[in-house]
This record gives C-alpha cells, sequence and structure tokens, in this order.
C-alpha cells in the first residue's frame, strides 16, 4: 500500500505518534495516541461524517487543551492535514522545517480551524496543541496499525462522536490520549485495546494500545490487519524519539536505574527487567515492516495451515508471496544498495558537478535560513536570498518542479532529501515506495536544470 493509497477505503487503526522535546514526553518517552478512521470524515474539527468516494478519512484524539474557542476534549482533522498540513490528499512534504510548519499552521487556522479558533484563539505557542494536529509527520513519526470495518460500523463512529458532550476532561493518569483512543476502538471491537498493567504502572499508555491492538487483530485474519510507517521528513528540527512503555524508558535511561541501584532496591530495578523482557517487547518499525499490506496477513495463515498439511511446494511458492509483498513496500538490502551506488554516479557526474554541493546536514545552510509561505493551493514554498537576490522553491511534490520553483534550489532539495533517506536507518527512513516517487523528482529536477543550463548556453552563444 503506497501513503497515500488510501481513499475509499473503510478502516478503523491505533495511531502511535513517536515522542517529541516538546512536553511530558521530554520524561515519558511514551509519545502520543490517535485513532485512524479512513471511512470516517471532518465536517469540521468537532463534527464527522461518512466519507464519500475518493476521500481519505481522517485522524481524531484528545489533548490538555487545544486552545480554541471552547475546552473541547476531542478534534478530529483531515489525514492529509495531520500528517502533511495540507488539505491536498496526495500532496509530500519534501522538507520539514520549523517555518515551513508555522505557515501550514497559519494556513490551517485560517482555513480548517475557523470555526474553532475564531479572533484571538488558537495561539501559535507552546502548549497550544490544536498544532500538534497539523504536519506532525514534520517533528515525529507516525506509525498507524489498522484493520478493515464495514459502513455501517463507521456509522456507529459518527454517531459516537457527534452524540459526544466533547468537553475536555483530560488528565494525564485517568483520562488521556491513550484511554480515549481505547474507549472509540473498543466501541467497534470490544476488548481490542488495554493497558498493559505491568509496563506501564497501572496507566493507560500510546504503546500499549498500539501493542494490544496488533496482538488482537493478528489472531484475526479476517479482518485483514496492515501497519503504516510515516517517517519524519529531512530538515533543521530534532530527530523524534522511539516511543516506549514505563518499564522500557526505565531500562534505557539510568536516571531512573541508578537511583534504585543506589539506594540498594535491586528488586525494583530487576523488576523492570522482567516485566519488560516477558510482556513489553513490542518494536514499531519491526511490526510494520513484517505487516505493510493486508495481504500479509492472509498469506501467512495459508502458509501455517500447508505447513501443518505438510505441502512443502505451497508453503515454498506463499513464503515467497510473503516476501515479495514486503520487499515491494519496504525494499530489500539490495534495492537500497542500488540506489546507493546509483546516487553517488549521479552526485559525481561531471554535469551536475557544479550543483551537487556536499554539505554534512545534506542541505545548504540557506535552506535553514529561508522564509516559508503557502499558496492558494494549499503547496508550500521557501523563499530564500541568495547572493543578494531572492529566489522561490516548492517544498511539496506538488510544486517542486512547478515553473516557479528555482531549477538550481529544486535540484539542491532532492538531492538532499534522497541523500539523506539513502543514508538513514532503517526506521529512520520512507518506504520504498516513497522512494522511488523521490528519485524520479531528483532525475526531473537533474534534467529540468541540466536543460535550462544548455538553452542559456545556446543563447549566450548566439549573441557572441
Amino acid at each position: 500500500m503506497t501513503t497515500f493509497d488510501l481513499a475509499a477505503k473503510a478502516d478503523i487503526g491505533v495511531v502511535l505518534a513517536d515522542p517529541t522535546t516538546v512536553g511530558v514526553s521530554v520524561y515519558t518517552h511514551a509519545g502520543h495516541s490517535l485513532v485512524y478512521l479512513s471511512g470516517v470524515c471532518a465536517a469540521s474539527p468537532i463534527r464527522a461524517r461518512l466519507c464519500g468516494a475518493g476521500e481519505q478519512g481522517s485522524i481524531v484524539t484528545t489533548y490538555p487543551d487545544f486552545r480554541e474557542t471552547r475546552a473541547y476534549g476531542w478534534n478530529l482533522v483531515p489525514l492529509s492535514l495531520y500528517l502533511r498540513g495540507s488539505m491536498i490528499p496526495d500532496g509530500r512534504l519534501l522538507y520539514g522545517s520549523r517555518v515551513v510548519k508555522e505557515a501550514l499552521e497559519t494556513r490551517a487556522r485560517d482555513g480548517f480551524f475557523q470555526d474553532v479558533c475564531g479572533d484571538g484563539h488558537c495561539p501559535q505557542v507552546a502548549h497550544s496543541f490544536w498544532r500538534d494536529l497539523v504536519a506532525a509527520n514534520v517533528v515525529r513519526d507516525i506509525f498507524i496499525f489498522a484493520v478493515h470495518t464495514t459502513r455501517a460500523q463507521d456509522q456507529a463512529v459518527v454517531d459516537w462522536l457527534n452524540g459526544d458532550p466533547n468537553v475536555n476532561h483530560y488528565n494525564g493518569f485517568t483520562n488521556n490520549c491513550a484511554v480515549f483512543t481505547r474507549s472509540l476502538v473498543n466501541l467497534i471491537f470490544p476488548h481490542s485495546v488495554h493497558r498493559d498493567f505491568p509496563n506501564d504502572l497501572g496507566m493507560m499508555a500510546p504503546k500499549a494500545a498500539a501493542r494490544s491492538f496488533t496482538h488482537w487483530a493478528l489472531k484475526r485474519p479476517e479482518l485483514g490487519f496492515y501497519s503504516m510507517h510515516f517517517a519524519q521528513p529531512p530538515g533543521d528540527l530534532p530527530r523524534s524519539g522511539l516511543a516506549q512503555s514505563g518499564t522500557e524508558t526505565a531500562i534505557h535511561m539510568k536516571k531512573y536505574l541508578i537511583p534504585a541501584a543506589l539506594i540498594g532496591d535491586h528488586e525494583v530495578a530487576g523488576s523492570f527487567f522482567v516485566a519488560y523482557f516477558l510482556t513489553g517487547r513490542f518494536g514499531l518499525y519491526k511490526e510494520f515492516s513484517h505487516h505493510p499490506t493486508s495481504s500479509i496477513v492472509g498469506l501467512e495463515e495459508d502458509a501455517k495451515a500447508a505447513k501443518e498439511d505438510r505441502d512443502e511446494a505451497v508453503v515454498s511458492s506463499l513464503e515467497v508471496a510473503v516476501h515479495d509483498a514486503r520487499a515491494a513496500v519496504v525494499g530489500t538490502k539490495d534495492d537500497w544498495a542500488d540506489y546507493r551506488e546509483r546516487f553517488v554516479l549521479l552526485q559525481n557526474s561531471p554535469e551536475v558537478q557544479e550543483f551537487a554541493e556536499h554539505h554534512k546536514n545534506f542541505f545548504p545552510q540557506l535552506f535553514d535560513s529561508g522564509k516559508a509561505s503557502v499558496d492558494d493551493g494549499g503547496n508550500p514554498w521557501l523563499t530564500i536570498e541568495v547572493g543578494g537576490l531572492e529566489r522561490r522553491v516548492g517544498v511539496g511534490s506538488g510544486n517542486v518542479m512547478a515553473e516557479e520553483s528555482d531549477p538550481e534550489l529544486a535540484f539542491q532539495l532532492m538531492l538532499g532529501r534522497v541523500g539523506y533517506v539513502l543514508r538513514a536507518k532503517n526506521h529512520l527512513r520512507e518506504t520504498m515506495e516513497e522512494f522511488q516517487k523521490d528519485w524520479v523528482l531528483l532525475e526531473q529536477t537533474r534534467d529540468r536544470l541540466l536543460f535550462g543550463r544548455e538553452q542559456h548556453l545556446r543563447v549566450a552563444s548566439a549573441v557572441r
């Protein structure tokens, strides 16, 4: 499944957004829990409706304070607005920086959020959590674990949301984002989401919601379980952390275990290790890479049945099918190695050497100092000063090749993005499907730049 091949579907999923460097995540590393609804769309941030043909669905969650005209308990936003900050369904953000995200937030506040923001509300300050629903992927990795639903189940979600008083009673311990996720998902699939008592000390936590739902769904192959990963795009913002359970955080952070050891309470430290290794291990990226499409669970079940029947030929055929299905989405080591070799050849080719600047942080420093804006179509732009002149480049997949997008800056942008992905660790890079789209844009921006230079040389030669 491609990242945005999500229209005309009926699914519900548990979403886990990795922790950032803002708020309590600095200490808990818990991340944030949300609900994905492919068949339910947002009539407004506080009103749900069934999606029509071709619509993508939405994301719904709760936060301590959205800073809107009222203290709403939850907000519902289009999936593309949540991920990329745009109402354009098939758009992808190629470069994510602080100023780009702020420009997308301003656009959303004056557009989609207008009904709940009004005059003087929805400030762009820390802990104004409506901002976390716009271009969230710019600041963190996002995982979705989903199963298929029916139209009737989607209608039940719409009725539940629209019938809710939607008043904020957020409490970090007893009524947090994961509790909201549990309540909504269990409405459709009872007991599918539950807390992880030994690893989260009795609290309902984001990773427990994802883990319990995934384990529940894998036992029901008829529901078509699948997962998605949206990697944080390259830019000037710090990379997000990895969502962890309570015991996992304690194991990986010395500031929790050292005090226990110093006071001689080895049972506390030991209990953390036992609880985590027996019940708490759940790798988000590993789970995604194992089940990136709904077909894989069914193929695995068929292979399991074939093994029981000792039909080796069928088992072998199904295992190949599973491998191919995974490889089509996440790629293989050989696939990525091949692209790395091609990238080096492209980067070192004589015709692009003068444009292929090498930078420690992948992009020329001038990208970080650019001014961001969003056009009437919702496409993000950066205006960059080069040699005393202002030059404009599109930073979305829909406008990087636009006529007004500076050819040299567009090529440097794609060179930096592709270079970042190829050098990133598995869990920090996008899918092979998305990367192949980037590679096409890289070649297109290169060809456009070289063609423009050739045209310029012909004109200069004719003038002489």
